[in-house]
């Protein structure tokens, strides 16, 4: 079958006019434009249209799907984290099981192919596994008592064993794995063996960190709402001084190569110093972003630096949207000087990079035949916007983005 549309937009390279892609069972053969279409081939014609690689989100946490306009976004973060504590202890598996499967039905109809999502009780794997999504299924652990650290991670551990592949591997499109939460609200022994457990089966690690103006003061000097918040908590949470959480996990050990650290919206000289030498990935989520009203995602200076950065959308309790699409629009707002082929890379391909993801986030033979058509209303000149999903193919099929699942 050969996709054919008005622009056709790889992830690398200029825009194509009347690009195509051809593709055979899952995996793209060929792309080109229509001068040198094949013959005998049969096309879809998607009128008025750009194809675009997959999005990946590298950020998400679907179980909190439903609680979208319930938290206060004019609150501090500590007392949003509270909000968010109150509200989900009201809610059942069965609730976070339809907050999932809402959310994944968002997810594709925003464009996303790819998800890295986090999640406390689980109840989302289930639903991920039996989605088209390629998922990332992460459940997040947490505790800053050092004497909590085995059964906390245990129980984790045990959420995802159900929801392994043969021989307890992860598949090609459902890798469930453990995520930790933050630097600020764990036991470096709880972490430790989080790391060790990604690592054994060669799976990404995501964490929190310096996203809050709170969590800096808490890691500068000990203070602070944030500190009081864990503290009351544990009593014996560290008092730290004169260091960052980016530094904190380098200096224990805790920042592994590749890592991707979500949000990073206060980051100093030495953070990114270790971020680059690490290869560290930061995820922008920027409807969360400006929900809490956070200091300026500092991309420029991440970018001066070669270090990958992807975007994200984060969750309904911290944002309004799960659309990749309409996470690229918000980016191009606050960063009209960027170009929109370098927004699409970090909806595409920084992602995939991030996830160690080799043929997928670019349009090209070989690769996964992953990709999407937006509405533009094309003329003679390249797309300038991010406009409405017209359709969506996942592994070379065309998905149903109202069904979901």
């Amino acid at each position: 079958m050969i996709y054919l549309a008005d622009w056709l937009l790889t992830g690398e390279g200029s825009p194509v006019r009347n690009g195509w892609i051809q593709v055979e069972g899952n995996r793209i053969v060929a792309t080109g434009s229509a001068s040198g279409l094949p013959e005998g081939v049969p096309v879809q014609r998607f009128a008025g249209c750009a194809l675009l690689p997959g999005l990946v989100n590298a950020h998400c946490h679907l179980e909190l799907t439903t609680l979208q306009g319930r938290l206060d976004s004019g609150n501090s973060f500590p007392v949003w984290v509270e909000q968010l504590r109150a509200y989900t202890a009201g809610l059942d598996s069965t609730s976070y099981h339809h907050a999932a499967y809402e959310g994944v039905r968002q997810l594709l109809a925003g464009g996303c192919t790819t998800v890295l999502d986090v999640g406390n009780t689980g109840d989302a794997l289930p639903v991920l596994a039996a989605s088209p999504l390629r998922a990332f299924a992460c459940v997040e652990t947490l505790g800053l008592d050092p004497a909590l650290a085995e059964p906390r991670f245990d129980a984790a551990r045990s959420r995802i064993e159900s929801h392994r592949g043969e021989k307890g591997l992860p598949t090609d499109r459902f890798r469930p794995g453990i995520a930790p939460h933050a630097a600020y609200s764990m036991s470096p022994e709880l972490l430790r063996r989080v790391l060790d457990h990604q690592k054994s089966l060669g799976l990404p690690v995501t964490i929190h960190a310096a996203e809050s103006r709170e969590e800096a003061e808490m890691f500068a000097s000990g203070t602070g709402p944030l500190a009081d918040y864990c503290r009351r908590i544990y009593p014996d949470a560290p008092r730290h001084h004169g260091t960052s959480p980016v530094r904190w996990l380098e200096a224990n050990g805790l920042f592994p190569d590749g890592l991707i650290l979500v949000h990073g919206n206060i980051l100093d000289e030495a953070d990114m110093e270790i971020l680059a030498r690490r290869k560290a990935t930061v995820v922008h989520c920027p409807s969360s972003h400006a929900f809490f009203g956070h200091p300026r995602f500092p991309y420029e200076a991440l970018r001066a630096r070669g270090i990958n950065v992807a975007l994200g959308t984060d969750s309904l309790a911290s944002g309004d949207s799960l659309s990749m699409l309409e996470q690229m629009r918000l980016f191009a707002e606050a960063y009209p000087e960027v170009p929109l082929d370098e927004i699409l890379t970090l909806a595409s391909t920084h992602g995939a990079h991030a996830l160690g993801l080799s043929d997928v986030g670019v349009l090209k033979a070989g690769n996964q035949a992953d990709f999407i058509a937006v509405s533009e209303n094309a003329t003679e000149e390249p797309p300038k916007a991010f406009g409405k999903l017209s359709t969506i193919v996942l592994a070379g099929k065309s998905c149903d983005i109202l069904a979901g699942v």
